[in-house]
């Protein structure tokens, strides 16, 4: 009976390895482009709703910063500056 475990696992094991290295091998350069983009612009299904979204992630960064020791910026004028890229 141990002995039948001991194939299990160790076959299991390998399953995991091999499966693992397809994985690796198939995802090509994905890992590459995270963190590459900007926020994206927003599409909500109310008017106003994209905005207020876009303004809660700026208010978001900008505590990150305070909370790091950095100078917190001007949330209105980065919110209109991104508003008049879109």
């Amino acid at each position: 009976m141990e002995d039948a475990f001991l194939v299990v696992v160790i076959g299991v094991s390998l399953l995991a390895i091999v499966g693992a290295v397809i994985a690796l091998a198939s995802s090509g350069g994905q890992w590459d482009h995270i963190g590459r983009g900007g926020i994206e612009p927003v599409r909500a299904e109310t008017p106003g709703e994209d905005i207020a979204e876009l303004r809660q992630l700026l208010e978001a960064r900008n505590a990150r910063r305070v909370a790091r020791g950095e100078a917190p910026f001007d949330v209105e004028a980065e919110l209109s500056r991104r508003l008049r890229e879109m």
